[in-house]
């Protein structure tokens, strides 16, 4: 049932972009590229019923230690709680000097075959923009701040100690 929604989700998603006859291949991934400038993988996982959608964000690590070590803060920093990530993450393969961006989309019950039609370009646009602050670290310069829009009240319930609506358990 699982593996029709995410098939009936890339039939949809197709259609949206005006791509008619997208499949899954034998690994259950289909890989789109983006404007000829990085590639949007789709796969869906049998075992957990998701469908993941990841992207390069950069391949070719950085050689100098410090700029390295800024660009790593900056990913951790944005991945918090992917708070940045479009609800994701990122990883690292270093030995394949590669980091990808990623996200999931649960395909369970319950979940229509628009999901990703919805969620994807979302996801494209966040990539794009931690592209752009990934070549700026790497080419030496401060990025600009880079935020999701946050719903209100989420904003505004942000709550730490001290606060007078925090309250400790």
């Amino acid at each position: 049932m699982s593996y029709e929604n995410a098939k009936a989700n890339l039939i949809a998603f197709g259609k949206e972009l005006n791509l008619e006859g997208l499949d899954f291949d034998e690994n259950h991934t289909c890989i789109l590229g983006i404007d000829n400038v990085f590639s949007l993988h789709i796969t869906y996982e049998p075992n957990s019923d998701r469908l993941y959608l990841y992207s390069p964000i950069i391949d070719g690590l950085p050689q100098d230690p410090k700029i390295k070590l800024k660009l790593y803060e900056k990913l951790l920093e944005g991945s918090m709680l992917g708070g940045q990530m479009a609800g994701g993450g990122v990883g690292v393969a270093v030995k394949e000097e590669l980091i990808l961006m990623h996200c999931v989309i649960d395909m369970g019950l319950g979940v229509d075959e628009n999901a990703l039609r919805r969620f994807a370009p979302l996801f494209v646009e966040t990539v794009e923009k931690w592209r752009e602050i990934v070549k700026k670290i790497c080419d030496g310069q401060e990025p600009e701040p880079f935020e999701l829009p946050m719903p209100p009240q989420i904003k505004d319930n942000l709550q730490k100690p001290g606060d007078e609506k925090f309250i400790k358990i």
